[in-house]
């Protein structure tokens, strides 16, 4: 089996293709360095996709709707030209339910894999992460767990 994972450089990306490795089941990596020029034969390549490719800080809020919403279109257009079943699990959010930026970004990925479903039949799997934490988890940047172990061990002060 060949599994597909976008954002494979990220924190839960690096973890996952680690465990995945471990169980000996063969990973494709898709990171900020490829381009989406490159998500064809990648995802013709695959068997399961695990899309965890997202964007949760940029500088210009246009970026959540590119990359969180962008992305997810755009694979699930090349499943359909492709006309493979090839299921998917999308890493969403629980800000999906909240009017923001990076929340509609996310509402609006988890639609398109829905339509995705409702179109063709893939089957998708979407799982809305309340917090994560862990291994390889960056402090001051989106786990209070991090920054809290991080400013501890470094006799930085706790806010």
């Amino acid at each position: 089996m060949n599994v597909l994972v976008t954002g494979a450089n990220g924190f839960i990306g690096k973890n996952l293709i680690a465990h995945l490795n471990e169980l000996s089941i063969h990973t494709i990596a898709y990171t900020r360095e490829n381009s989406t020029q490159d998500l064809p034969d990648l995802i013709k390549k695959s068997d399961f996709i695990v899309h965890l490719a997202g964007e949760n800080r940029p500088i210009d809020e246009k970026d959540f709707d590119t990359v969180n919403a962008g992305l997810t279109s755009l694979i699930c257009n090349e499943i359909r030209l492709i006309e493979k079943n090839i299921p998917i699990i999308l890493a969403s959010s629980t800000q999906a339910e909240h009017d923001n930026s990076y929340g509609k970004s996310k509402l609006n990925a988890e639609i398109a894999i829905k339509n995705l479903a409702n179109d063709t039949g893939n089957s998708v799997y979407t799982y809305r992460l309340p917090g994560v934490f862990g291994k390889w988890c960056k402090p001051n940047y989106n786990s209070v767990v991090a920054t809290f172990c991080h400013n501890i061990s470094h006799g930085l002060p706790i806010q």
